[in-house]
């Protein structure tokens, strides 16, 4: 797979030509270290807010060390998310970061390229196994345990332990999203005058939120509170709920991540709960990681970042400029 460098905007070369003078000598490409300069080469899964979040976060941790870092999409395509880390091999990348996109099998393949180069897989889970992966791999990402359990906990006690939940669950091929759907059916499950009334997957979309809240609107479903795998779905449904002429501070809502839109919404008083999926931590500790493995110590799978509760009592320390 040949790579063009020269119109990609996340490439940062701060302290060397290499890349570029490699391109003008062949489409090949060749890495020749400058200065000492390392070479973290990214593969990102797909483009979205969040992970654009990630993807910077790491930018930035390998800029403060001015090496050089080149982050690309795989578009969810497996197959090119493989020609992809063949090639930073070639390049001679000191360590790559994957947002996996395949399946556990297809990941789990991945584990060979390890014997030519540390993997750093961040923030989906590769495998069923993460204590198990092999040397030179570690997984950094957040507990998904963690997630929906401390949204539905606190959602709960905000309800009086009592309520009709509709529940709008993302991509569930993905593992956080059956993960999170089960943290709430886990918690639901303690207290005897909660339930889940109704539940559809809006694959972690705002406007499939939006339309799945309409519907149930439409259909005249009775909920009191509504939450979803992620603050884009719940986003949406607090749109359609407006739209709809209701007012959603009637409603106990609740997502994950604390996206700024969220935030937003939380300052409002329409957005009652949401997790903190520390993206920041999360490439800042992905990069440490890499790190670790190139200059040979041992790490440890998993490399947990916590998740922090958000509510209408402490947001404003997560809004950002």
């Amino acid at each position: 797979m040949e790579l063009n460098f020269m119109n990609r905007s996340k490439l940062r070369f701060k302290h060397g030509i290499h890349i570029a003078a490699a391109l003008l000598l062949g489409s090949m490409l060749l890495h020749v270290p400058m200065a000492n300069a390392k070479f973290l080469a990214v593969t990102v899964s797909s483009e979205d807010n969040f992970r654009n979040l990630l993807s910077s976060s790491i930018e930035k941790a390998v800029d403060d060390r001015r090496d050089d870092v080149y982050i690309d999409s795989a578009e969810n395509n497996f197959a090119v998310q493989v020609q992809q880390i063949e090639s930073y091999i070639k390049a001679g990348a000191d360590a790559i970061i994957i947002f996996p996109c395949g399946t556990p099998e297809q990941n789990e393949s991945l584990f060979k390229y390890a014997e030519k180069v540390p993997l750093v897989f961040i923030n989906t889970e590769p495998t069923d196994d993460l204590e198990g992966m092999p040397r030179n791999t570690i997984y950094v990402g957040s507990n998904e345990l963690e997630s929906g359990t401390m949204q539905m906990e606190e959602l709960a006690r905000l309800a009086g332990y009592k309520g009709k939940i509709a529940l709008m669950m993302g991509d569930m091929n993905h593992k956080a999203a059956r993960t999170r759907t089960q943290d709430v059916d886990d918690v639901v499950a303690k207290y005897p005058n909660l339930t889940v009334i109704k539940r559809e997957s809006g694959f972690w979309q705002r406007n499939k939120g939006y339309k799945i809240v309409s519907d149930w609107i439409k259909q005249g479903v009775d909920f009191d509170i509504l939450l979803g795998n992620n603050d884009e779905m719940i986003i949406g449904g607090i749109m359609a709920l407006r739209d709809a002429g209701k007012d959603p501070k009637k409603y106990l809502t609740g997502g994950v991540d604390a996206t700024k839109d969220a935030l937003i919404d939380m300052s409002k008083g329409d957005l009652d709960v949401t997790v903190l999926q520390d993206a920041v931590g999360q490439g800042r500790a992905a990069v440490e990681m890499a790190y670790k493995m190139i200059n040979g110590e041992r790490v440890k799978s998993p490399h947990w970042v916590p998740f922090k509760l958000v509510t209408k009592d402490n947001y404003q320390q997560f809004v950002k400029d």
